[in-house]
């Protein structure tokens, strides 16, 4: 009785799949950006520096992307059915969503991205007054407030970054994390 119990056992966990991989992890940062050219803004997908392993204590191991000096981080509460109007980035930034829904239009376009705060609510907003005469209008289209950490990189630091393609990113490209 014993060993046709051991049998049945075995039998059932031999069934059973085993996973023995991984999904990959990303090697970059893709991100929408707000970007300027020919003087208008635009929406592009950026693809950033690769991730490198952090040997930073209290991560090392884990993957990091050092973003380059920073300036004065402002937190944001932007009310419900916030309208940002239209306006342009006041310096080369990122600006972290850790809640809502962000409706981001172009005055002389229809393109648009909608970005959900949270995990991928990471974008960079460039298109500064000295490259975008119109800027961008951002709009908060959700019942509940959103938070926003804007980040101006300081002065003279530039993200390095290629152009992915014209237009916000996908869902595709920047989940994986």
């Amino acid at each position: 009785m014993r060993l046709q119990l051991i049998t049945i056992c075995l039998g059932a966990a031999s069934a059973v799949p085993l996973i023995t991989s991984t999904p990959p992890v990303p090697s970059t940062l893709n991100l929408t950006a707000i970007g300027a050219a020919n003087g208008e803004s635009t929406l592009e997908c950026w693809r950033l520096d690769p991730l490198v392993s952090s040997s930073t204590p209290g991560t090392a191991g884990a993957l990091a992307l050092f973003l380059g000096g920073m300036a004065n981080a402002t937190y944001t509460v932007l009310p419900p059915r916030f309208d940002g109007g239209l306006h342009n980035a006041p310096a080369l930034q990122l600006v972290l969503f850790s809640t809502g829904l962000i409706h981001i239009t172009l005055p002389n376009c229809t393109e648009e991205a909608w970005i959900q705060g949270g995990k991928y609510g990471l974008i960079i907003a460039a298109d500064t007054p000295d490259k975008s005469a119109h800027g961008h209008r951002t709009e908060y289209p959700g019942n509940a407030a959103t938070i926003g950490l804007q980040v101006p990189l300081k002065n003279g630091t530039k993200l390095k970054h290629g152009l992915l393609h014209g237009g916000p990113c996908t869902e595709d490209e920047i989940t994986g994390f």
